[in-house]
């Protein structure tokens, strides 16, 4: 971050960044991260916000980012369904495939055996217990390590 007005510049770790606006209740979308993240040293709100890649090689960041972008994706198809469970039935291959996927990445499969059986037990639940499970899958993914998206946290 790079602040126009007295040309302070502060480095932030994206994992610090993103539990810092939560806490706070700000919003985690890019462009207001960008244009409102207030100076440190004078609280001036014109900055500029810049990512800064670390030193790894293009094929590794290509890597990295596949897998992130896969796993993310797989989570949105699981959050999806989550809010849909309630309502009908969301067992369905595509749900399926999204667990799967995450497979990999979670120690032990017994979260994913959780949100399946949520998923089906959970119609017509106010509570959906499905949201739950979801909730518990990127907890234990974001413990893990994992680059999950600040909208599933």
């Amino acid at each position: 971050m790079t602040c126009r007005a007295c040309k302070a510049v502060k480095q932030y770790d994206l994992e610090e960044l993103i539990l810092d606006r939560r806490f706070r209740r700000l919003s985690m979308e890019w462009e207001a991260v960008r244009h409102g993240l207030p100076c440190r040293k004078c609280e001036a709100t014109d900055t500029r916000v810049d990512g800064v890649p670390f030193g790894r090689t293009d094929p590794e960041v290509r890597a990295i980012r596949s897998r992130a972008l896969l796993m993310n994706l797989a989570l949105a198809v699981l959050d999806d369904a989550s809010r849909r469970a309630r309502d009908e039935d969301v067992c369905v291959p595509a749900t399926r495939l999204a667990l799967r996927v995450l497979r990999p990445y979670l120690p032990d499969r017994e979260l994913l055996v959780t949100f399946w059986t949520a998923a089906e037990t959970g119609r017509g639940k106010p509570h959906g217990p499905a949201l739950q499970a979801m909730r518990w899958i990127v907890t234990k993914l974001v413990d893990a390590g994992h680059p999950v998206w600040a909208e599933f946290r």
